[in-house]
This record gives C-alpha cells, sequence and structure tokens, in this order.
C-alpha cells in the first residue's frame, strides 16, 4: 500500500497540564486515560486519524516530563525523543500550575529544544475550572499567570497561543482551528521513482523467500508497483531461484539466467525495459545478469531516498566508510520494523556474513524497532547500516539522521551495502538512475 504522509503532532508538557484531555479533545474519544494521578500517562500514545482541516495526523500524547524517580527518566528519554520526530510540538500549559510551581523548567526545556531542532512550536494554554480558586490569596489573576508562562518562549510575540478550557468538548472545533492555523507547510512528496518516463517497461525483480509474508508482498514492492501503475507504465513481475542462481554448476545457473532473460526481453518490446527494479539480496545475481544497457537499482534504494526525503547522497557516501572497516571497529544495523528473524535475514544473517568477511574481527551489533540509541551512545560506531525505513515515517528517520550527525557517524543502507560487496561497479550501477551518471 502507498505511504500516507501523516502530520506529526506532538503533545507536551508536564504532569496533569491537560495533555491527555487535549488528545481526547482531538480524537474525540477517551485515547488516553485521564486522572489527577500523577505519572498516569506511561508511555507515549499515539492516535492515527483524519482531521478534515489537517488531512491525515499522528497524534502522540507524551509523559509528563517533570516525573521523578528511574522510571520517570525512561519516559523523559522517549518523550523528549518524540519531539525530534513531530513536525508541529503542542505545549500544554497550566497557567495555574506552573505558577505555583514557583519554576518553569518544563516549559522552558520543551520550548527551547523544539526552536534548537527546528520544530514548529505552538501552545495551548489550559484553563482548568478546578484550579480556580488555587490562586486566592496569592494576589495573581489567571490572565497574570498566563504571561508568566509566556516569558519562558523564546519568541513572545512571535509563538502562536490559544487559551482553552480543554475539559470541555464545545472546544473541540476551536482547538482543531488553532491548529489548522499554526500547522507548518508541508514540504514537498519525493517521488518514488523520480526518473522514470512513460514509456518502456519496469521489471520487478521479488525473489520470494522463507521470510517473505504469505499472501502479500512486501510494503516496497507493494508502493513500487501502485506508483509504476499509476505512472502508466507497464511492469513485469519475476521470481528468480537464487538457490539455484548461485549453484556452482554452471548448467544450473545458466538455466536459470537463461530463463530470465528472455523473461527481460519479452518485456522489453520496441523500446526495451527502462529499469530492472530488484531486490537488495538478489543484486549479487543481478549485477551479472541484467545486460549493462539496462538501468538497475534496488527496492531498499528507492525506499531510503523517499524515507529520507530525497536524501540519499547522505547514505552513499556514507557507504564509503564501509571501505575503511578495521578490526575492533563497531557496526550498528538498524532495522525500523518489528519481525521474527528467520533463515537468510539480510540484517541478523547476511550483512553481518559479508561484513566479517570483508573484514574480519569487526564488532556488529543491532537495533530494532522504535529503539534507537542517542548521540552519545551512537559516536562509539565506525558506521550505521539502516533499512529502507519503510514502515517508519520520514521524520521519524529524519531524527535518526539528525543523531547521527550530532554523533559524527556516517550511515549507509542495505541495499547500498549490499551492491558494496559485490564491488565499486556494482555500488555505482545501482546509484546511477539516481544520480543520470554525476557523482557528488
Amino acid at each position: 500500500m502507498p505511504r500516507v504522509h501523516r502530520l506529526q503532532i506532538g503533545i507536551f508538557g508536564r504532569i496533569n497540564a491537560g495533555k491527555s484531555t487535549l488528545m481526547n479533545l482531538l480524537t474525540m474519544q477517551e485515547t488516553s486515560i485521564v486522572d489527577p494521578a500523577p505519572g498516569t500517562t506511561a508511555d507515549i500514545k499515539s492516535a492515527v486519524m483524519e482531521i478534515h482541516a489537517l488531512g491525515p495526523v499522528r497524534i502522540l500524547d507524551t509523559a509528563g516530563l517533570d516525573e521523578g524517580a528511574t522510571l520517570g527518566a525512561k519516559k523523559r528519554e522517549k518523550t523528549l525523543a518524540a519531539l525530534e520526530e513531530v513536525d508541529l510540538a503542542l505545549l500544554v500549559m497550566d497557567p495555574v500550575q506552573s505558577f505555583l510551581a514557583g519554576e518553569l523548567s518544563v516549559e522552558r526545556e520543551v520550548a527551547g529544544l523544539a526552536r534548537r531542532l527546528g520544530r514548529r512550536l505552538a501552545v495551548v494554554f489550559n484553563r482548568n475550572s478546578n484550579r480556580a480558586g488555587l490562586l486566592e490569596g496569592t494576589g495573581a489573576t489567571f490572565e497574570e499567570c498566563v504571561e508568566h508562562c509566556r516569558s519562558v518562549l523564546p519568541d513572545r510575540t512571535g509563538t502562536p497561543c490559544s487559551v482553552l478550557d480543554l475539559s470541555d468538548s464545545e472546544n473541540s472545533v476551536s482547538l482543531v482551528e488553532f491548529i489548522s492555523g499554526v500547522r507548518p507547510s508541508d514540504s514537498p512528496e519525493v517521488d518514488l521513482l523520480p526518473f522514470l518516463d512513460g514509456r518502456g517497461t519496469v521489471l520487478l525483480h521479488i525473489p520470494l523467500d522463507e521470510e517473505s509474508p504469505s499472501g502479500r508482498l512486501l510494503r516496497p514492492q507493494e508502493m513500487a508497483m501502485e506508483r509504476l501503475l499509476r505512472l502508466g507504465v507497464p511492469v513485469g513481475l519475476y521470481r528468480t531461484d537464487l538457490v539455484l542462481a548461485r549453484r556452482s554448476s554452471e548448467l544450473i545457473v545458466s538455466s536459470e539466467r537463461n530463463r530470465f532473460l528472455d523473461f527481460l526481453s519479452a518485456l522489453g518490446g520496441p523500446e526495451g525495459a527502462q529499469l530492472v527494479l530488484a531486490d537488495s539480496q538478489a543484486i549479487d545475481v543481478m549485477a551479472r545478469w541484467v545486460p549493462a544497457e539496462v538501468p538497475l537499482t534496488t527496492f531498499s534504494i528507492m525506499m531510503i531516498h523517499s524515507s529520507s526525503g530525497g536524501n540519499l547522497g547522505l547514505f552513499a557516501r556514507g557507504a564509503a566508510a564501509l571501505d575503511s572497516l578495521q578490526a575492533g571497529d563497531r557496526i550498528l544495523i538498524a532495522e525500523a520494523c518489528n519481525h521474527d528473524r528467520i533463515a537468510e535475514d539480510i540484517g541478523t544473517v547476511q550483512l553481518p556474513a559479508i561484513l566479517s568477511a570483508a573484514c574480519p574481527g569487526v564488532v556488529i551489533e543491532h537495533s530494532f524497532g522504535r529503539e534507537f540509541p542517542p548521540p552519545g551512545e551512537l559516536s562509539a560506531y565506525s558506521v550505521v547500516i539502516h533499512c529502507g525505513g519503510c514502515m517508519i515515517s520520514t521524520q521519524k528517520l529524519g531524527a535518526r539522521v539528525a543523531r547521527l550527525a550530532e554523533a559524527g557517524v556516517p550511515v549507509t543502507n542495505y541495499g547500498l551495502a549490499l551492491a558494496w560487496a559485490e564491488g565499486t561497479g556494482t555500488l555505482g550501477r545501482v546509484l546511477e538512475p539516481w544520480t543520470g551518471g554525476k557523482t557528488e
């Protein structure tokens, strides 16, 4: 299925400021549990929905940043990581609560970090009716508490703010209108295969193996098919038996190769195939079999180009770090999706075997799913090899790239690393469709 670009909205603030109440007001259901007990939000709550004025959105309700103890520190780390990923950071303040607390460290931290990360910041002041009597005897008014809270904003006059009673369901329309007015401008969508034209067939090479899910194809394969059909490009699907293709018997190999070449020839017609888009783990076979005049690249490279917002050059440059690996160097293989890993899994079996053979003594470690090390831990690695990122948002991948940049660690990609293992000629070949033969 095609990737849906969603506006990522994060809700931040201190405990009991009204973050979960805001989440429920947006979703119009009890998505997050609301309770006066501190620390009710134990982890990040995520809601995916369609809001007419905003389009597809993902809303993240985070834990309060002022919770103490060890568990609170872990929640805090996740909350700050979420701030790296969002397009819009909603800072929720209960002005009375913040005023009576006597300090604004949480609010100052969120506002300052959003500014440093370049995230759009907006503030919702929660007019909590239950706190109305708490100001008696303080000499302060609610409005003065609001101005007190504004003092922590890097741009007091330029930061959009709204005052709402988040417990009043009638304010849901006002909340959506406020968010619609402050949302950041949409970044241009990156085409999956920007170099294609409407002429010539594209062959999708999909060697189904033990890890292929039953009853469906992998997401990058489905995304490529949808995009090609939308462009009106003829598509051919082909499966090579990689076990036979890698046999030592030339008779067996030639039979499998000729079957592939016959299919490719039949697809070509008068204009020829304009691209072979192959599974990365088959690049050793495809680099030998696909005629030199037919462009060749991989699904993983296609995905990292799209997921990174068109920043394929960064990952291509990172592949050069593989040339200088030495025994004892640490390599992090990062896979963003969660699945049980069986047979010849790329991340846990194929890449480690290739890297260990190319440079004996390297230390290979893994990061799976949503977790990704902070810059302080990343700096210990010589290179990070990331998957195509088809199961995470562009924002999350961008946050990872930013962490790597801060740590000064090069990053490349599964597809590029597997092509690198076949030599510089193959690496250059799979990049050529994207660069047009130009090097950065």
